[in-house]
């Protein structure tokens, strides 16, 4: 079992449309999940993951049910290392959460899945991979964003990937997220989230479901 997740449903839509069959339509914590096959693979696919807290309940309520080896998460984030651009795709090789400023020296950055980075690298030869940065702030500043890549020296920030990977890395379930930079992170990102948002975030996702058409994981 792999599951595939995305805060909005925009995010996830890439593998969406690569499942089939569909073999069962339910419920998990009143977010509406869909079970089927993407080639070989048995696949659960959920959205509505938003914010460290939601994100790690639903990682935790997500494996308990289903048992998953693998768990990807995929969408959009905004830019940090100010080499990235609009477009590029990220496959986070490390996590951090960038908000935890009194255990900043203790936390261990959570590795992803090298199986997982393989694999996708291997069906998109263009995926960055880097670390991703989290933390239950939008950040839409300059100040703010040159802190975090100070701190982090992530490639791309995030509210979610740092949880899910931790409950992750807690529970031996392999993890990675895929995103695709959508804002820059400063002033005005709102507006350049709203612009990019379903022209781009369905990409991560897309090539999640190829990678699965290709390999058996």
């Amino acid at each position: 079992m792999i599951v595939i997740t995305s805060v909005l449903r925009e995010e996830i839509v890439g593998a969406f449309r690569e499942l089939m069959p569909v073999l069962e339509n339910g419920e998990i914590l009143k977010r509406p999940y869909m079970r089927g096959l993407i080639g070989a693979n048995e696949v659960l696919l959920v959205y509505g993951l938003i914010g460290k807290v939601e994100s790690a309940m639903m990682a935790q309520a997500l494996i308990d049910n289903f048992h998953p080896k693998y768990f990807i998460h995929c969408g959009g984030a905004g830019i940090i290392n100010s080499e990235r651009k609009i477009g590029d795709i990220v496959c986070g090789t490390e996590y951090i959460e960038h908000d935890i400023k009194f255990r900043q020296k203790q936390i261990k950055k959570i590795k992803a899945s090298q199986t997982l980075i393989e694999r996708i690298s291997d069906v998109y030869n263009k995926v960055i991979l880097g670390p991703i940065a989290s933390g239950d702030i939008f950040v839409d500043s300059v100040e703010e964003k040159t802190r975090i890549f100070n701190e982090t020296k992530a490639e791309l920030v995030d509210m979610d990937s740092a949880a899910i990977a931790k409950v992750c890395y807690e529970n031996d379930v392999e993890f990675c997220a895929i995103k695709i930079a959508l804002d820059k992170s400063v002033e005005g990102s709102t507006i350049e989230i709203q612009q990019n948002l379903k022209k781009l975030a369905p990409f991560p996702s897309a090539i999640v479901a190829e990678m699965l058409e290709k390999h058996l994981l």
